[in-house]
């Protein structure tokens, strides 16, 4: 086998798999995989966005990440939306305003960092062309895409409390709205088919000209008329002065194996911390999805939940304790708790499902985590360009002072955590998931459910789910009620869902070699794109 691909978009799948049978390795598979997901699914990931790449390199055994998150625009200040703030939502806490500017429009944008993350991966790391890995995908957007299940639901499924609901935002700009919307004004059906021919056209000029058209060129030239002329933060100056991040991942350690995860603003701390604690705990004796089970993994992911909520930023303006965090001493105080009883954290909060992700791994033991979004898209497309831009805007804090308040060049925190898991100095678990905070739980418990439980890729992702920040437990359909009486009794708040693939939970995905055979896992909760190359 050469290797294998996944992500939730199958047919963005299909072009790494394809890319490994025309000899390119699993970081050519990773690129013209990730530009195909931006015209699969063009709500959730784009050439407007951000992302955060774990690598491991077989030759030189060396791990590393290449972080491109969106930076805040130049014209931010602190303090300019604090006395409009209407509050957060319930969930996720977005900020909320009368008129939407932090969730949609043109001040909801920050500098965009996709293209110049991967150019730099693809400069550094890759075999085959810049223009032949961009290839497949500008033909899928010229010959149409067709929508999928999860593509459509990305239109109808904001439903929270102040948040604008699919129409608003894909009519937030007539551009937009002329793109992604059918001729007869509605939504596009599932398997109608979308041709995105200036996103076609946009990704030609970026591969004749390199990810440089995009920060330095006159692609450039033309996103930035747009987003100045119309209120914008995110000025010329801005988009060229981009530099993505680079540097080691973070490492822990869980029965055995060495953990790799990214480093703040990202939450790798978050699941290394998870797991350190957990370790404390025989799992593997538990019967999977019982009350016992769910009781300390609950409790587990709600006491690093407690640090990540009171320490996590980006470092260049905030002071992040981060081995303090990832550090066995915390692990052991926090399991310490869990055993005498402690129900860590009041929070009971879920964000719905963004984002998106992939992992691939080659023959020769290459592998890549990459976890890639546009936030939930801002509704706004350049005229002629037809890529939609981030809105990253909505996760700052808008009162100033506080580790995650806005401020110029400032990135926001994520739950973006692109983890792998190595044996004798090789990866044998590669694992990430999309969908806000809850892509922490999900690669969590598939990563617990190969290594603790002893399942296959396929199942570790399919399995009941539940998820907790603090309190509250969300559990699919498929925990049982008799479970959920129990965890009752035993004082938690079940949030016990009717859909038994849960629509807020995380999809997780995962490549693993442990059993000796590669194999991937994508998840069936939203598209579900495993392809192999022989």
């Amino acid at each position: 086998m050469k290797g294998v691909v996944v992500c939730p978009q199958p047919r963005a799948a299909d072009v790494g798999a394809e890319v490994l049978q025309r000899g390119g390795n699993a970081f050519d598979a990773a690129v013209a995989t990730a530009f195909a997901q931006m015209v699969n699914d063009p709500f959730m990931c784009g050439i407007g966005g951000m992302g955060t790449l774990h690598y491991y390199r077989a030759d030189t055994g060396r791990s590393g990440m290449i972080d491109f998150y969106n930076r805040a625009g130049s014209k931010v200040r602190p303090d300019m939306w604090e006395k409009d703030c209407k509050g957060r939502t319930p969930i996720s806490g977005y900020s909320l305003f009368d008129d939407y500017r932090s969730e949609i429009g043109y001040t909801s944008i920050m500098t965009p960092g996709t293209p110049a993350g991967l150019g730099l991966f693809h400069e550094q790391y890759c075999t085959m062309s810049w223009s032949d890995l961009i290839a497949p995908a500008i033909a899928q957007a010229d010959e149409g895409v067709v929508v999928t299940p999860h593509a459509a639901s990305v239109w109808t499924r904001y439903a929270q409390p102040g948040i604008p609901n699919g129409m608003t935002r894909v009519t937030k700009t007539a551009e937009c709205a002329r793109v992604y919307l059918h001729p007869d004004g509605r939504f596009y059906a599932v398997g109608e088919v979308v041709r995105l021919h200036d996103y076609a056209r946009t990704l030609e000029r970026l591969a004749r000209g390199g990810w440089q058209e995009f920060h330095h060129g006159s692609l450039g030239d033309e996103i930035a008329r747009d987003l100045e002329a119309n209120g914008s933060y995110v000025t010329r100056a801005d988009i060229a002065g981009y530099r993505p991040d680079q540097g080691p991942p973070l490492e822990g350690s869980y029965r055995g194996y060495v953990v790799r995860s990214n480093p703040p603003p990202g939450s790798g701390a978050t699941i290394i911390q998870m797991l350190q604690i957990l370790e404390h705990f025989d799992l593997g004796r538990l019967d999977h999805s019982s009350a016992e089970h769910i009781d300390v993994l609950a409790r587990a992911m709600a006491a690093a939940h407690v640090d990540r909520n009171e320490y996590l930023g980006d470092p260049r303006f905030a002071d992040v304790p981060t081995a303090v965090l990832i550090s066995k001493d915390r692990a052991a105080y926090w399991a310490e708790r869990i055993e005498k009883g402690d129900f860590p954290g009041t929070a009971d909060k879920s964000p719905p499902g963004c984002t998106t992700h992939l992992c691939a791994m080659d023959e020769q033991g290459n592998a890549v985590s990459l976890t890639h979004t546009l936030g939930t898209a801002s509704g706004v497309v350049t005229p002629g360009l037809g890529f939609n831009y981030n809105n990253s805007m909505k996760l700052f804090d808008p009162v100033p002072g506080r580790k995650n308040s806005m401020a110029p060049g400032k990135a926001r925190t994520t739950g973006m955590v692109p983890t792998m898991l190595l044996k004798n100095g090789k990866p044998v678990l590669v694992a990430g998931a999309p969908g806000g905070s809850v892509i922490i739980s999900a690669t969590l418990q598939a990563i617990l459910n190969i290594v603790d439980f002893g399942m296959s890729s396929v199942e570790a992702v399919t399995v009941p789910r539940i998820h907790c920040e603090g309190l509250g437990i969300e559990a699919e359909a498929t925990i049982q009620r008799s479970v959920v009486e129990k965890l009752r009794a035993m004082g938690h708040k079940v949030i016990h869902s009717p859909h038994s693939f849960e629509p807020i939970m995380s999809r997780a995905h995962v490549i693993s070699t442990i059993g000796g055979t590669m194999r991937g896992g994508a998840d069936p909760r939203g598209g579900a794109g495993v392809a192999y190359s022989w």
